[in-house]
């Protein structure tokens, strides 16, 4: 990874998580949209060991829900480029490449405010009716949380950073 004086540490965890969101993103978070046919069994396999562990309803058939529906298309269409961006504006780092700051705080808030939404839906919603897996108790639905947490954690940090940034441009300026 290129250094400069102007390259950040935090910029390391920007570039791996933006990295990693491209497969998962393609390969894993679009099972839940699209036909079963077009992905291969070992694939579909981690998908289904995914629903069994965390039970998550959501990305079962993001089609029964349209709200995440909404999410998983705006993911698909929208942040998988942005994903491609990042990734290459990270690997040089924010301050080397500032067209990343603004379009980052863009996705990390609008992330921060899905995954509040996922949360919120796993938190109250009931799940008695479901004839998919779906959390039974408090603890399942914990899971089911966590697993959503590294996206809302990375989001956070990452709107922070770049709020930071800005700000410290302002004052430049």
């Amino acid at each position: 990874m290129p250094t400069t004086q102007a390259h950040r540490k935090i910029d390391y965890l920007f570039f791996t998580y933006f990295l990693l969101q491209i497969p998962s993103t393609i390969f894993f978070d679009t099972q839940g949209v699209y036909p079963e046919w077009i992905y291969p069994s070992f694939l579909k396999s981690l998908r289904t060991h995914y629903l069994e562990s965390y039970r998550d309803p959501f990305l079962e058939n993001a089609w029964h829900h349209p709200w995440y529906l909404a999410v998983c298309l705006v993911e698909h269409f929208i942040e998988v480029p942005f994903f491609f961006w990042a990734t290459y504006a990270y690997w040089f780092g924010a301050l080397n490449k500032p067209s990343i700051v603004v379009p980052s705080l863009l996705y990390s808030v609008h992330t921060v405010t899905a995954i509040l939404s996922i949360w919120s839906m796993a938190l109250l919603q009931d799940f008695t009716d479901y004839k998919v897996p779906a959390p039974r108790n408090t603890q399942e639905r914990f899971k089911l949380c966590s697993a959503y947490a590294i996206f809302f954690i990375v989001s956070a940090i990452n709107a922070i950073d770049c709020a930071r940034l800005l700000l410290n441009k302002k004052k430049r300026d």
